[in-house]
């Protein structure tokens, strides 16, 4: 029989369960169905264990120089994976002290964190952030930023599972080199490979504790911590990792108060496609490496078609960056303090600015249309659907406009002119392109394909094909050489000379300009090369039959023919056209023994793990005899400077080069100028024992040119560039190269000839 107290134990024990029943079915059930729920619902997103193992992220393909300094990168995200240990440990303190002081002893979330935040949430403080480094690496990895308060709740709990599997896969180590290749710090900085390069001009491992410090105080929000456009913001950010270091005990007082008073210190380097070292060259590599992937059928590590974009590349180049720089400044210094004013002086009054008075109503017109239709401004409109007429009167309207200027701060100026203005004044801009050779290697060394490509993108040393004027002497006398028509000893008389040419079933005469006067006298061929005399060159070129035949053949087997190299009188003085890549490389011929290399520019390609993927196949021909080249070689380093032994006359076209203080050159070399119809091309390609440079001068336009031959020859307009690149070139210590005496051919030295001549004149430069 129960008791009154066992009745009342009885009920009590009831009430408990169904108070327990009523607080899982009311509350406790209901919340453990909304985390299974968010728990499920997040678990879709989650990566799997394959992306968790190999997270995949856009990295961008770099491109070095032979020195091994990168000067540029293709990129979607510019992005260079590094390793922990290429990391400063300045950076690994400050990012743990300010963003996850207990990081080495959590699994991913950590919870002390996480209850103290909730707790402030509840009291209405802020305790600070909960997010781990690990789940601040998840968020950036897998997800993007939420639309709703309800998808940032469920993205919390991805992140969590996120983290914790995370660090069951990857050491602390690990996971903090991950979040600083991660990380997007802004002004195309993804990163800290590329972040410490756009910001400081230094690698991860050199950052100091102050630049450290800036750099992870942006992780907050880089929008508004931007070191560009938000200094002082930024600057107090620093300051809050600073103090978080030191009360971490990594700084001590004295180092957090003087650290604190130093500015941000930005070495600010922005890396796009249109500035930086050798942009021209860098758009030949990124053509051609697309080039190289498609026809190799070059895959990535997922066994798709390579992206250079995306997958990470190591391009090696032949590009020397010292010597880029030079290029780069040598065409810069002749063209901004000297020549273009040159040009604006003598065409300033023509009837027809900026062309010449000879050049006729129609071929103005064509040049001006032609232009306008290859404009950006022109394409733009078209695409919007304005009608031809509309578009016209548009390049007609007066317009703000942003020019290139030599004479303005940073290059530009703002100018109130109509578009076709605008055309016309770039018209009148001299363009230049300069190339430099190994010629026993053929690596390309320098490159300049103009003189800002910002603004004029057209690539002028390898794009643009212009008449070579008498660069191509050279060829003429080492085919009549080769044949044994002549000797360097040979002598012409100094006469108006021409040549009987068939021309439509009659004989028409072909006689070569720029000279006046005629002495007369005996001219020995090595002088007649020196001193750039057509007259004489005629005459060999009539020795040879008349067609330069065997010139043509040269370039065939060069693979540099064209349709305008004919066999044609006329084509020993340059009247075919070439780029200055092209000329340049066939010059080389003469510095290597008669052996034509071809021209390396992309040495070899390796995947982002530095597994090789491609190297070039090079030609190598012998194209003329090497004694032959030598002889031709030697006959232009009289250029500089030679006596016609007859005479007692000093001849040679470059003779400005060891005299001219600004650009002087001591060295040895040997050389040629080069000048066209009208004074439209100025040329000179120069040799030294180790590296043969070919520099080209003209406006976009032939028929925008010099008056004077004086100001427009390839000696005033071409060659002051070369001397003022080779000067700095053979100054620069870091640069390797021989300055000693070219060295005659294996086979025997026949150059050292005696020159005899039956005068009183003992000199006899041909030795």
């Amino acid at each position: 029989m129960k008791t009154k107290n066992s009745k009342g134990e009885l009920i009590s024990r009831k009430f408990k369960g169904r108070l327990i029943l009523m607080l899982w079915a009311g509350v406790i059930l209901p919340v453990l169905m909304i985390v299974l729920v968010l728990v499920f619902i997040s678990e879709s997103s989650l990566p799997s264990i394959d992306e968790l193992e190999n997270p995949r992220s856009n990295e961008a393909s770099i491109v070095y120089s032979s020195d091994g300094k990168q000067i540029g990168s293709f990129y979607l995200s510019n992005r260079t994976k590094v390793n922990y240990n290429d990391l400063s440990p300045h950076l690994i303190d400050a990012l743990v002290a300010t963003e996850d002081v207990r990081f080495y002893t959590h699994s991913g979330v950590d919870v002390k964190a996480l209850l103290r935040a909730v707790f402030g949430v509840f009291v209405g403080k802020n305790k600070g952030g909960a997010s781990t480094i690990t789940q601040q690496l998840s968020k950036m990895m897998f997800h993007e930023r939420p639309k709703s308060k309800l998808k940032r709740v469920i993205q919390k709990f991805a992140e969590w599972i996120i983290a914790s599997r995370l660090e069951k896969r990857y050491t602390k180590q690990e996971i903090i080199a991950m979040y600083f290749n991660e990380f997007d710090f802004l002004n195309t900085a993804v990163g800290i490979h590329s972040a410490a390069r756009i910001y400081f001009n230094k690698s991860p491992k050199e950052l100091s504790i102050e630049q450290s410090a800036m750099l992870v105080g942006m992780a907050k929000n880089p929008s508004i911590f931007n070191p560009v456009r938000r200094p002082e913001k930024t600057l107090k950010r620093r300051e809050v990792v600073l103090f978080q270091m030191k009360n971490n005990s990594i700084l001590t007082q004295q180092q957090y108060d003087s650290i604190r008073q130093l500015p941000l210190g930005l070495d600010y380097h922005p890396e796009t496609h249109t500035t930086g070292l050798a942009p021209y060259f860098r758009e030949h590599v990124r053509i051609k490496t697309k080039q190289i992937v498609k026809n190799n059928n070059l895959l990535n590590e997922y066994r798709k078609p390579i992206n250079i974009y995306s997958d990470g590349l190591k391009i090696y180049t032949s590009i020397d960056a010292n010597v880029q720089k030079h290029a780069e400044k040598a065409v810069a210094k002749h063209l901004q303090n000297t020549l273009q004013n040159l040009l604006n002086k003598e065409i300033k009054n023509n009837k027809h600015w900026p062309f010449s008075n000879e050049t006729s109503k129609t071929t103005r017109k064509n040049s001006i249309n032609r232009a306008i239709k290859n404009s950006e401004r022109y394409r733009k409109l078209v695409n919007q659907g304005w009608s031809k007429e509309d578009i016209m009167k548009n390049f007609n309207t007066k317009q703000s406009i942003r020019v290139f200027d030599w004479k303005s701060k940073g290059l530009v100026k703002q100018k109130n002119m109509t578009p076709k203005d605008s055309i016309l004044y770039y018209k009148s801009i001299l363009r230049a392109g300069l190339i430099a050779i190994d010629p026993h290697t053929g690596f390309v060394k320098a490159w300049v394909g103009g003189i800002n490509y910002r603004h004029f993108k057209y690539d002028c040393s390898n794009k643009s094909k212009r008449q070579v004027g008498s660069t191509m002497k050279p060829f003429v006398y080492a085919a009549a050489i080769e044949s044994g028509q002549i000797s360097p000893c040979t002598t012409f008389p100094d006469i108006k000379y021409c040549i009987d040419i068939p021309f439509g079933g009659i004989t028409k005469q072909w006689c070569p300009g720029g000279q006046k006067n005629y002495s007369g006298e005996e001219i020995p061929v090595y002088y007649a090369l020196a001193s750039s005399k057509n007259n004489i060159t005629a005459q060999v070129i009539k020795l040879t039959g008349g067609k330069n035949s065997r010139v043509v053949n040269y370039f065939k087997t060069m693979g540099l023919w064209n349709k305008s190299i004919e066999k044609v009188s006329s084509l020993g003085l340059g009247v075919c056209d070439l780029s200055v890549l092209e000329q340049t490389s066939a010059h080389c011929i003469f510095s290597n023994y008669g052996v034509y290399v071809q021209p390396i520019t992309v040495v070899r390609i390796e995947d982002k793990y530095g597994n090789l993927l491609w190297e070039p196949k090079q030609e190598i021909k012998q194209v003329i005899d090497p004694n032959t080249a030598f002889s031709v070689l030697k006959m232009m380093k009289g250029v500089t400077g030679v006596k016609n032994p007859i005479t007692g006359k000093t001849g040679g076209t470059a003779r400005r080069l060891k005299s001219t203080r600004a650009y002087s050159f001591s060295g040895i070399m040997a050389g040629k100028t080069g000048t066209t119809q009208n004074n439209s091309d100025g040329w000179f390609v120069g040799h030294t024992p180790d590296l043969v440079a070919g520099v080209w001068v003209g406006a976009e336009d032939p028929s925008v040119h010099f008056k004077t031959t004086v100001n427009g020859q390839g000696a005033n307009t071409a060659l002051p560039i070369w001397g003022y690149f080779m000067k700095e070139v053979y100054r620069d210590n870091r640069i390797k190269i021989n300055k000693t005496d070219f060295i005659p051919p294996n086979e025997g030295d026949k150059t050292q000839i005696e020159c005899t001549y039956s005068t009183n004149n003992t000199d006899n430069p041909w030795m």
